[in-house]
This record gives structure tokens, C-alpha cells and sequence, in this order.
């Protein structure tokens, strides 16, 4: 089982994260399928063979992703995108 584990600090209100964590769980689902659900200031994402987590904080956005191992062979593809989205959405 292959993880991704990445961490943004940012300076946008706690409101405007949870929007961009909305969208961004939002489109993964439209573009692969699976389903999310809001516990608390996270936002946690599960697909056939994937697990993730979006923690929202007031200074700092963390994803935490569990690829299975089908998933596991496009892990660095899967890191490059995330990092590539959130450095779109937080720059």
C-alpha cells in the first residue's frame, strides 16, 4: 500500500479552505467516482482501492492518501497533481 502524506500552510480563512476542500472532493468524484463525506474541519474521500483525508486548519491544509495496490502504481502521478492543484489554489 503505497501514502501520500502532503502539508500546505497557507493564509486564507477557514471558510475559504473548506470551499476549495469542497470543490477539489467535489471534482475528484465527477472525474473517478467514489464518494466524500464532511467529519468536523475534514473531508474524507474513498474509492475502490483509495482512502483520503483533507484536514482543514486555520494556517495549514494536510492530505493524507492510501492508495491500494492497483491505485499504487500511479502514486507519483496521483502526488504530482495534488501538489501541482494546491500550489494553483494556494499561491
Amino acid at each position: 500500500m503505497a501514502h501520500i502524506h502532503i502539508k500546505r500552510a497557507h493564509q486564507l480563512p477557514l471558510a475559504e479552505i473548506k470551499q476549495k476542500a469542497e470543490l477539489l472532493a467535489s471534482n475528484l468524484q465527477g472525474r473517478v467516482g467514489g464518494s466524500y463525506r464532511w467529519k468536523g474541519d475534514s473531508v474524507h474521500y474513498r474509492y475502490s482501492g483509495v482512502t483520503a483525508r483533507i484536514d482543514c486548519a486555520t494556517e495549514e491544509i494536510l492530505i493524507d492518501v492510501k492508495l491500494g495496490f492497483m491505485a499504487s502504481i500511479f502514486r507519483s502521478t496521483i502526488e504530482d497533481e495534488m501538489k501541482e492543484t494546491l500550489d494553483k489554489h494556494l499561491g
